[in-house]
This record gives structure tokens, C-alpha cells and sequence, in this order.
């Protein structure tokens, strides 16, 4: 049961770091908006709402800061950074943008490549009106604490019709148990380009990051999200808008951490928009992964599917809350929602809440979840075939989640993930 001392502390806590932050520049207003919303919208109960199996006490009774200094050389970035996107990462440490432990020398030279405050002077239009939709829209308290907060984002603009071989990896770095990270990154692609993303968050400290994605008509955009580390807690949200025949693809895959938890706010507000969200998890001991996903149908014939897979093993946690939303003008609409997990452990607990909203007529949508143990006779059929127990539940784990992987088109994240499918309860 959350303590009201220790909430009225956290608030303490955040708009002490408030004023810490709060600077002469384009940016000022806009985070005194931001943290007037956070106030309104109040910290998350624990009993409703979409952080509802999300164990927030533990939290609230942290203690965090925000600095910048770090001991983080460019050689140990580089051992981070995935072969395929040597010559484009952008690195964040505590929250912070650090263009001098970034790299982009394999980005095409039209590419815009800016920290927020300098970005506001160039395209502050955009950015304002992005900010005052998200103001006027959002209701997850924790992305608006990141509006308000970040100490330093970045904005990436990407002039009509380029593509991106490489992807851009984007390092979310911690430093230790103490620090709030608050990473922003403000994409936005042009008609008809692509660009491809890997995301990572290390470190010890509690990351809220924040991906914020505008895809012209024609624009495609995928990522997928390894993390490898398995300290810290994170929180991360993507929010993206589609236009007319844009793309966009999220993947992400078996969080490691004691405590993650994703949101996805997908707008499909063009016709012919298409957007594909996935992730798979593999916990044990306490560890804890929770998903909130609105996709909401905005305009005619787009498609849309959500894909989600769980493994729990002993006393850990997950929870799924997709919502299809479909308004009047949708018509034509293809969505589809699938959450199934697969229960190890005697004290796991998987929650799952898939649900649709449709106000228009001619719509093919559907959505479901299972929550099951491993099969008996599956089990029984490779164990008689002289497999070890371990490694004939093993198998089949990876045959329930190992397809995920099947879609990466990275080969060091295929290899290390792979790696960790393959022994994950052993």
C-alpha cells in the first residue's frame, strides 16, 4: 500500500528537480506547462488506470537527482554501440544528449541532428505544436514528467525521401542507483524516407525515456529495443503519428530489468496507415514487465496489429492492456490484438486486458489472450525421447517465443538474444 508521506516526498523530490532545470531558454515555458499537467494529472493510484499492476510504492520511495558529470570515455561507448551502427548513435547519459560521445558520421549529410534547445530556434513551429498536442492529449503522468524534466533531448529531421541503410542506435545511459534519467528524442521523417532504430537502456538508475515519432505520407520507421542489462528499472513510452501510407514497426524484446514497464500511443491519422507493435518478455526471480498500448484508428483502410508474448517463471509479474480504438471515420479498419503467456512458476502472474473500441461500421478487428502452462505431452514426447527435463522445457520455450527473433534483421542482437533464449531457466 502506497504511504501518503511517501508520494507527497516524491512530488517534493521532482519539483526540486524542477527547479533545477528550469533555465532562460525556448524551453522554460514549455516545461512549466508540462509540470503544471504532471501536477494535474496526479501520480497514478494503485487500484484502476493503466499503472495498475505496476508496483509503485517501491518508486516513490526513491530519492533521485539529475546530473550530468560522468566518467564515460568514448572507447567504453563504443563497446556498446551494435556493429551495424557503428557511425550513427546518439548517446544520452542520465538524460542528457552528449553529442562528443555520439557519432554520426554514417547519417547522410542532409540529416538534422540537433539538442532541443538549439531545435527550437530552427523548428520550433513543429515542436510547439507537437508539444501542445501532447499537452492537450496525454494522460500518462510519467511522459508528461518527462516533457517536463528532460535535462537535455535531442531532435532528428530527415529531409524527404532518404533512406537509411545503417540504423541509429540510441544509448540510454545511468550512471548509478541515485540518478533520473529522462531521455526525449523528437523524430521527425519527411515524406517518403525511412530510417531504422535500435534502442538501449543500461544502467542503474531509473530511466523514463521518451520516443516521439512523426511520420509524413510515405515515411517508414522501425525499431527495436534490446536491452541487455539487467540493472536498473525503466519505464519507456513511443508515441507516433501516421500519416497517409507511412509504416511503422516496434519491436522489443525480453527486458531483463527488475522493473520495466512500455507504453505505446500509436495515431493512425492518414489513409493506408500501417503500424506493427511488438515485444516478448522472459522473467523470473521478481522481475516484473508491464505494456499499455492505445492504437487508435483515425482514418480509413489503415491496418494495424499488436503481438505480445510472456514467459514467467517463479514469483514474477507482467501485465497486458491493449486498447483498439476506431473512430466514426475509420471505415475499412484491419486490427488485431494478440497478448499469450506461458506460466512457469507456481507463484508467476500474468494480467492480461485486451479490449476495442469501435465506432465505425466496416471493420474486421479482433483480439485475445491465453494464459497457459507448458504441455504435458509435449513435455512428456521429448523426455521420453532421452532430453533432460531442463532442456525439454527449455525447447519449448524457445518454440513459444524464439519466433520474435525470426524479425530482427540485426545479427549481433539475433546472436546475443538467442544466447539467452536458449539457457534462460537452466
Amino acid at each position: 500500500m502506497m504511504v501518503a508521506t511517501e508520494i507527497e516526498a516524491f512530488y517534493a523530490n521532482m519539483s526540486s528537480l524542477m527547479e533545477q532545470v528550469k533555465e532562460s531558454s525556448p524551453l522554460k515555458v514549455l516545461r512549466e506547462k508540462a509540470f503544471d499537467h504532471f501536477l494535474e494529472l496526479g501520480l497514478p493510484e494503485e487500484k484502476g488506470g493503466s499503472f495498475q499492476y505496476v508496483p509503485l510504492n517501491s518508486l516513490y520511495k526513491e530519492s533521485f537527482s539529475i546530473a550530468r558529470s560522468h566518467s564515460f570515455s568514448k572507447e567504453e561507448v563504443e563497446a556498446l554501440i551494435y556493429p551495424e551502427a557503428k557511425g550513427s548513435c546518439l548517446v544520452f547519459v542520465n538524460g542528457f544528449f552528449e553529442p562528443s560521445l555520439s557519432c554520426a558520421g554514417a547519417l547522410p549529410k542532409q540529416i538534422v541532428v540537433l539538442n532541443l534547445s538549439d531545435a527550437m530556434r530552427s523548428y520550433g513551429t513543429f515542436l510547439q505544436n507537437r508539444w501542445s498536442k501532447t499537452l492537450r492529449e496525454d494522460t500518462d503522468p510519467f511522459a508528461i514528467l518527462n516533457l517536463a524534466l528532460h535535462p537535455q533531448g535531442a531532435f532528428i529531421y530527415v529531409p524527404p525521401k532518404i533512406v537509411l541503410t545503417a540504423p541509429i542506435h540510441c544509448l540510454f545511459l545511468t550512471t548509478d542507483s541515485s540518478q533520473l534519467s529522462l531521455p526525449r528524442l523528437q523524430l521527425f521523417i519527411a515524406s517518403h524516407s525511412e530510417v531504422k532504430c535500435i534502442t538501449s537502456t543500461i544502467g542503474k538508475g531509473f530511466s523514463n525515456g521518451v520516443i516521439d515519432v512523426a511520420l509524413e505520407e510515405g515515411a517508414r520507421f522501425s525499431c527495436v529495443d534490446s536491452s541487455p542489462s539487467k540493472e536498473g528499472s525503466s519505464f519507456s513510452s513511443l508515441k507516433a503519428t501516421l500519416k497517409r501510407d507511412s509504416y511503422l514497426s516496434a519491436l522489443t524484446l525480453y527486458p531483463r530489468k527488475k522493473l520495466t514497464r512500455h507504453s505505446f500511443q500509436i495515431a493512425l491519422g492518414g489513409e493506408n496507415a500501417e503500424a506493427l507493435i511488438q515485444g516478448g518478455w522472459m522473467l523470473k526471480e521478481k522481475e516484473e514487465t508491464h505494456v499499455h498500448v492505445l492504437m487508435r484508428h483515425e482514418a480509413p483502410s489503415c491496418r494495424s496489429m499488436q503481438k505480445f508474448k510472456g514467459v514467467l517463471d517463479d514469483a514474477s509479474r507482467s501485465s497486458f492492456e491493449g486498447k483498439i480504438f476506431v473512430t466514426p471515420d475509420a471505415q475499412k479498419t484491419e486490427a488485431y490484438q494478440l497478448n499469450n503467456n506461458l506460466i512457469l512458476g507456481e507463484y508467476a502472474v500474468a494480467n492480461s486486458k485486451p479490449n476495442l473500441e469501435i465506432f465505425a461500421d466496416d471493420v474486421k478487428a479482433s483480439h485475445g489472450a491465453t494464459v497457459s502452462e507448458l504441455n504435458p505431452e509435449e513435455l512428456f514426447y521429448l523426455t521420453s525421447r532421452g532430453i533432460p527435463k531442463d532442456i525439454a522445457k527449455n525447447l519449448l520455450v524457445q518454440g513459444f517465443i524464439g519466433e520474435l527473433l525470426q524479425q530482427v534483421p540485426y545479427p549481433s542482437i539475433v546472436n546475443q538474444e538467442l544466447a539467452y533464449v536458449k539457457n534462460p531457466f537452466l
